[in-house]
């Protein structure tokens, strides 16, 4: 029987269909059509239904129940799971149009997006075709460097990697579990998925409380979601005995939570957690209110013609959409929400055209019906994905007139030490033929400990203080550099100096926190205040002879304040002041290096990648940049504890007085955010050197000549 018929009152309600030899529940297409509506309409930026957001979660759900619902069955008739012919057939659904739109995506970020956005989204896009990048942009979500990435063309992928994830653990456990537990198979999977799911959920909670910026997008915290629709596949039997004016009931009470979450949540409700339970709870009474023809159910309402369809091109509407936006906003970005809607609901067009001539050919088609053979597709679509993300990335200079500097030519802040270039306005300089680093390679121009593993910046999540050792290894004079990146990005310069001056440098910072006794309650900053503490402690241990600091942060939370909005540059400096007040009660010296002036437009070396032949397009305001950055709070910290002193390199950053230039000596001056390249940090080691003399009355650094 393929079409089930509720004849409650005499009415007839289709409630499946056959489809090329399948049969589909009409309810759960509907579901699907509120789920990639509600995504389309987050997206889309509709102020009151800012929690469209939820629709991935649904589809989480659905995901876990359709794909349980088909390997419980393989298992009842045979015993087993046939893995290949499994994953075969999750190929010749997924691939064919995943590969199609990954290759949109990287014309789209080609044609239309920065150049030196190209290496980054190159690689996004290998990661989403090996289904791995949830796990890239968790990373960079906690990456404080990573500031300037924008919205990736391919970022939606994340959730379909985590359900490509689930769909390659799953049956494999599901086949050792048919084998071990034979006639007991299906309650040793309840079990199993049980365990998984709870441990998941409590998991998710935690990270979404602890670490905010990766809980989104990392598997671990989501799997419960798959796994709650894959416990009710597994409960259907029993779940369909319950009355089914009660199961009616929940379908509707489903559909309202899903409403719900969609108008009342948004992007400062903390997710998943325990929040992400009003969309999945909500997903599967819906579900369960259809596992059979059920008197007052939202099935007719689910299964109407319009649901069902665009229910079916859900996938390829969810793949489509994205990049299509992603180009609108960068020609348009100031496109008004009309039109942002209408452009949603285009999408369907591309994503029909790709279902009707891409996807069904080679799901049903009988040219790759053989499990090696579609395999064989498969791999072939994977390889053709991660070439096309490779290919972008390699373009990032293709016709490129501006050549990489050698060092003895991009001389950088030596050049303004040079009486011969004591007149030149560097703000003012149209173009250079070669600098260092160049532009698309800026975010790459940072010191050696970023990448080295050593993990000398604490990352989000971590509170414990991780000291690394520079200059002159156990010498007698020590000197600790402490805060975010801002001081971290002085540190190849400082370990120059100190290996020359013979002090050793122990470096202690944490992406993005400052070293402050005030509350940072903001993302990628959970754990800022105990970290300080426990950097105050290590530091008043070490007893050394200097302390420099330095950070990005203006502004923090007075006590008793929890909104972001009541953030006050008072309560840094009132915080920054306590610490170093204790330091200097102490006997120990502290230097404030003042954080460097923050451009105030986009990123400067995006800027110089896009006008090589206009540079003085990319300079921006010196006075507007110095207000937007820490150093007004260091000031004021500073004047509150008698005996500090301060460092600013201001002067040699941005030397034109007024304008702040992007190349210095054919050296770029700026990288991510508001960070300084490596290359102009070596190339001012001899100002820096300077500076540190005259804060320390000589006991550190040198004077110039």
């Amino acid at each position: 029987m393929t079409i089930a018929q509720h004849r409650s009152g005499g009415a007839a309600t289709p409630t499946t269909k056959p489809d090329h030899g399948r049969t589909i529940r009409l309810d759960i297409e509907g579901m699907r059509t509120i789920a990639v509506g509600s995504v389309l309409i987050g997206h889309a930026g509709v102020p009151f239904m800012a929690g469209g957001f939820v629709g991935v979660d649904v589809f989480f759900v659905l995901s876990g129940f359709l794909i349980t619902g088909l390997l419980a069955r393989e298992v009842s008739r045979t015993g087993r799971v046939s893995l290949a012919n499994f994953w075969a057939r999750r190929m010749k659904r997924l691939l064919p149009a995943s590969a199609t739109v990954l290759a949109f995506s990287a014309l789209v970020t080609y044609l239309y997006l920065p150049i030196t956005q190209r290496k980054d989204f190159g690689g996004d896009i290998v990661s989403a075709a090996l289904y791995v990048v949830n796990w890239r942009l968790a990373d960079r979500g906690v990456d404080y460097l990573a500031e300037d990435v924008g919205k990736s063309p391919v970022q939606h992928y994340w959730s379909l990697a985590v359900e490509e994830q689930f769909y390659v653990v799953w049956p494999i456990l599901m086949l050792v579990i048919g084998i071990l537990a034979a006639r007991r198979w299906k309650q040793g999977a309840f079990v199993v998925l049980g365990v998984a799911t709870v441990a998941s959920f409590a998991y998710s909670v935690q990270q979404t409380s602890d670490s905010p910026a990766t809980a989104y997008f990392v598997s671990t915290t989501r799997i419960w979601e798959l796994g709650l629709g894959a416990l009710l596949a597994l409960a259907a039997v029993r779940v369909e005995r319950i009355p089914s004016l009660l199961r009616a009931i929940g379908g509707w009470v489903g559909i309202a939570m899903i409403l719900y979450a969609v108008f009342v949540f948004d992007e400062a409700t903390t997710w998943p957690g325990t929040n992400a339970l009003v969309p999945t709870v909500g997903a599967a009474l819906m579900i369960a209110s259809g596992l059979s023809t059920t008197p007052f159910s939202p099935q007719r309402l689910l299964s109407l013609a319009p649901m069902v369809w665009i229910g079916g091109l859900s996938y390829s509407i969810y793949l489509w959409h994205w990049p299509i936006l992603i180009a609108a906003q960068a020609e348009r970005p100031d496109m008004r929400l009309r039109y942002v809607i209408v452009l949603m609901i285009l999408s369907v067009v591309p994503a029909y055209l790709s279902n009707r001539f891409i996807e069904n050919p080679v799901r049903f088609g009988s040219g790759f019906k053989p499990t090696g053979r579609a395999i064989g597709l498969g791999l072939a679509l994977t390889a053709i994905g991660v070439g096309v993300g490779y290919l972008l990335s390699a373009s990032v200079n293709v016709g490129s007139d501006v050549t990489k500097a050698e060092p003895n030519d991009a001389v950088g802040a030596a050049a303004l030490l040079d009486p011969a270039r004591k007149d030149v306005v560097w703000s003012d300089i149209k173009s250079v033929d070669a600098m260092r680093p160049l532009a698309t390679e800026a975010v790459d121009d940072r010191p050696a400990f970023y990448s080295d593993g050593s993990g000398c910046q604490v990352k989000n999540g971590d509170a414990t203080p991780k000291p690394c050792y520079w200059g002159e290894k156990d010498a007698d004079r020590k000197v600790v550099i402490i805060g975010d990146s801002k001081i971290a990005q002085w540190q190849t310069a400082l370990d120059l100096i100190a290996k020359d001056e013979g002090f050793e440098l122990i470096q202690i910072t944490k992406s993005a926190c400052p070293f402050t006794d005030a509350s940072i309650d903001r993302p990628n900053r959970v754990d800022c205040r105990a970290w300080g503490k426990a950097a105050l402690r290590d530091i008043l241990e070490m007893k050394p002879d200097l302390v420099i600091a330095s950070h990005r942060m203006r502004d923090a939370l007075p006590e008793g304040k929890t909104d972001d909005k009541d953030a006050t540059q008072d309560a840094m400096a009132a915080g920054m002041a306590s610490y170093w007040s204790t330091l200097t009660q102490a006997g120990i010296p502290v230097t404030a290096l003042l954080d460097n002036p923050a451009p105030s437009t986009e990123p400067v070396y995006e800027c110089v990648a896009q006008n090589p032949t206009n540079l003085p397009a990319c300079a921006f305001d010196r006075d507007r940049g110095i207000a937007a950055s820490g150093a007004p709070a260091a000031l004021q910290a500073a004047k509150e504890v008698p005996g500090v002193t301060t460092i600013d390199m201001t002067d040699t950053i941005c030397p034109d007085g007024a304008r702040c230039s992007a190349v210095i000596g054919n050296v770029l001056v700026y990288r991510q955010g508001t960070h300084v390249t490596k290359s102009f940090v070596d190339s001012a080691q001899a100002q820096l050197a300077d500076a540190l003399y005259d804060a320390t009355d000589g006991d550190f650094g040198a004077k110039l000549p």
